[in-house]
């Protein structure tokens, strides 16, 4: 393979994006290269050859392009930048352009993963940017230096391959920084063994197709999902396997047989779509894996500036601390952290990466500059071990509660509070004022110490300074999650309906109360939960019967029938009324089928499974089924005014 030799490097430019673009087309007309130009702006497509919108960046993922531009200018996305900088091969430029006043500047970026409705200021990420650019003298125009060509060093490339192919474990893991060429080992991986591919999306394989056999096939996970896998090869290869949803990996590796073929898995463990920690931790945890690092880059230099400056600006790398020897004679130190604290929001974002495989360049805009946060952190001897971030909720006016509980609105923040009130049919929820736990962090050294539960304490004991109702979380579920929760004093209220795509369980909300208004929602809640359990229990797969004690008094109620009115006239969800609707049909059952309810007796006959009712009544899809189910609800509220309901 041939690549330009010289180190990659990074130009930063401040100004207004069209006159510092149009500055740059005498560059762009003297040295050749693709300039691919990630912005926002359309304008810029008069003076660059290949603009790509900021969404459209994962596009680009798989290719290698020889210099670039990335407009920050309005929005600076630093998963589109991290992206566009592992595609930049040796001798590259990358032309970072910025506004001019950028230390007042509105980051519009901050829609994304701020609550408030207009971008905001992003001081702590500035600071940052500018510390990182000055590190790099990154202002300073250098000139393009003369590239020359030269093959690549590949040694570490094909001694790994050598030891993937002795490896007689059933699955064999390759891991690596971006540039490293596991999609190329993978590639050459297929000359030796019978293979076919899945990955995120085929667009992305380019670089793995152009070394890999002519004739391995590709098959997108859902696809190959459906279809099985039916031993008609050696080895599965999975290319960016962190990339692909849990719940999915985890049905892939279920298709092998990995008693007749293998699984090859390439993933990148530290990146833009997340740390990968979930991917090696739950995924591959009770599994018989080979392990292998490719560590020397192929894409770039090894000791690249831009690679540096990249690493540097998403934080890349683990906190030193994850060794620390707990020291029990130490005092711990609990406080809140200040928001203009950078150095420490730093630490706790390197402590959130060791400990949550969702944690993603978002979560790093998010905790330093986000407005509606507050973090609280664990110190022992002044090393960080364990933190808390919160968010505070609630104290909705009405009128938008009773939108939001018709299915009208889902405004941006109130993550609980408005899932209470959408799903789980309780508006005081979002009534109330609260303070919802968003993630909380400990060393692994230090776990088991009570730390987190100290953590929680003080910020349960700040919350009742402040006339807060109640604290609240929602986790994945899972049976330590589950018990520790309940072990610091918190209810369950409410199961998620679905598996959660990223972490491959079920999502559960539980309440601490503070103040009696804390106390009766939670009465309100969990009563309802274990009178809705009987039903849910059929189509959610939760140990129901060990977490909740079921009431069996199932008549139809006066809530019963507000929320199959909103259901039928509004836009609450089919799975937010499940309950009431099975109790409807056991209603109607018991009064000899007053109404008709054939289609809607079907779908819960099957266990919510619609695809066996849609081809049975002949209907065009999900959203017809539920058309039609709707139109027999209404027919029976209509036909029913003169039931009287008790309760």
């Amino acid at each position: 393979m041939i690549n330009l030799d010289s180190t990659r490097t990074l130009w930063v430019l401040r100004g207004d994006v069209t006159k510092l673009v149009s500055q740059l087309s005498d560059i762009i007309k003297q040295h050749k290269g693709d300039w691919i130009t990630i912005s926002d702006q359309a304008i810029l497509s008069n003076y660059v050859p290949n603009i790509v919108s900021i969404s459209n960046t994962k596009t680009l993922l798989g290719q290698e392009y020889l210099h670039a531009i990335f407009d920050a200018t309005q929005s600076f996305n630093l998963e589109a930048f991290a992206m566009l900088s592992g595609t930049l091969v040796k001798g590259s430029r990358l032309i970072l352009l910025l506004p001019e006043n950028y230390n007042r500047w509105a980051d519009k970026d901050s829609l994304r993963w701020n609550e408030d409705a207009f971008p905001i200021p992003v001081p702590n990420f500035i600071n940052h940017l500018q510390h990182t650019i000055t590190k790099f003298d990154g202002f300073k125009k250098n000139n393009f230096s003369k590239c020359y060509l030269t093959s690549c060093d590949c040694d570490e490339q094909q001694h790994t391959l050598k030891q993937v192919l002795n490896s007689d474990k059933p699955i064999q893991v390759i891991t690596a920084k971006r540039g490293r060429g596991k999609s190329a080992l993978a590639g050459q991986f297929s000359h030796y063994r019978h293979c076919i591919v899945t990955a995120p999306n085929k667009k992305s394989q380019t670089t793995f197709f152009r070394f890999a056999k002519p004739d391995v096939r590709f098959y997108a996970p859902d696809e190959l999902i459906e279809k099985g896998f039916d031993d008609f090869a050696d080895y599965l290869i999975i290319d960016e396997a962190a990339m692909i949803p849990l719940p999915m990996l985890k049905k892939l590796l279920q298709l092998v047989k990995l008693d007749k073929s293998r699984i090859l898995l390439t993933t990148t463990v530290e990146g833009y779509e997340g740390t990968g920690q979930g991917f090696l931790l739950k995924l591959l945890n009770d599994k018989q894996c080979d392990y292998f690092h490719l560590e020397k880059p192929i894409r770039w230099n090894g000791d690249d500036q831009l690679e540096y400056f990249t690493d540097c600006l998403v934080l890349n790398g683990l906190i030193s601390a994850e060794n620390q020897r707990v020291n029990n004679t130490k005092p711990i130190d609990y406080s809140m952290v200040a928001r203009h604290d950078l150095s420490s929001l730093k630490e706790i974002f390197y402590l959130l990466k060791t400990a949550h495989y969702q944690t993603t360049l978002v979560d790093l805009r998010r905790l330093l500059d986000a407005s509606n946060l507050t973090i609280w952190q664990a110190k022992q001897c002044h090393n960080l071990i364990g933190a808390v971030i919160t968010v505070k909720e609630g104290n909705l006016p009405a009128d938008l509660i009773e939108e939001v509980w018709k299915g009208n609105r889902r405004p941006k923040g109130n993550m609980v509070a408005q899932s209470l009130v959408a799903h789980a049919g309780v508006k005081q929820a979002a009534k109330l004022k609260s303070v919802r736990i968003n993630r909380i962090a400990v060393i692994a050294t230090y776990r088991r110490q009570h730390i987190a539960t100290q953590l929680i304490q003080h910020i349960y004991e700040a919350a009742k300074k402040q006339h807060q109702d109640f604290l609240s979380v929602s986790f994945a579920y899972s049976k330590e999650n589950y018990q520790f929760w309940l072990s610091v004093g918190f209810v369950l209220v409410h199961v998620g309906s679905r598996l959660e795509a990223s972490s491959g369980s079920y999502s559960v909300m539980a309440i601490k109360p503070i103040n009696q208004n804390g106390i009766d929602l939670v009465n309100m809640l969990s009563k309802k939960l274990q009178r809705n359990m009987v039903w849910l229990k059929e189509i959610i797969g939760l140990p129901f019967d060990e977490m909740l004690i079921a009431d069996t008094e199932q008549q139809l109620t006066k809530q019963d029938i507000v929320e199959l009115y909103g259901f039928c006239y509004f836009h609450r969800a089919f799975e937010a009324t499940y309950a009431p609707l099975c109790r409807l049909q056991q209603f109607n059952d018991k009064q000899n089928n007053r109404v008709k309810l054939s289609v809607l007796g079907a779908l819960l006959k099957n266990k919510n499974k619609a695809n066996a009712v849609i081809q049975q009544f002949q209907l065009t899809g999900r959203k017809a089924l539920l058309e039609t189910i709707k139109q027999e609800v209404k027919q029976w509220l209509n036909s029913n005014n003169e039931v009287i309901y008790e309760k």
